[in-house]
């Protein structure tokens, strides 16, 4: 399957995915916090994270379906839900 083709309501967080742009190397032994750490590196240099980001972000903020899977599903799914906000 092409990279380019993709069902935006679904995103994968495990370690390895290749086709996931949310999803770190396949050795990946990392925590939480060096996850956030990792995919804002990420962000700052891929523009395919950028993207599906922003449909993540669209789809939340309008109420549509999207399932997250992975071992960092509930940071992301936070990460999603707070982006933009001002942090503490």
């Amino acid at each position: 399957m092409s990279k380019y083709v993709f069902d935006a309501s679904r995103i994968d967080t495990s370690p390895g995915n290749l086709l996931s742009p949310f999803s770190p190397p396949a050795d990946w032994e990392g925590g939480d916090l060096q996850y956030i750490q990792w995919l804002r590196k990420r962000y700052r240099v891929d523009p395919n994270l950028k993207q599906r980001l922003g449909i993540a972000l669209r789809a939340v903020r309008l109420r549509r379906p999207l399932e997250i899977s992975g071992n960092y599903s509930t940071v992301l799914l936070e990460i999603i839900e707070t982006y933009g906000q001002k942090r503490r």
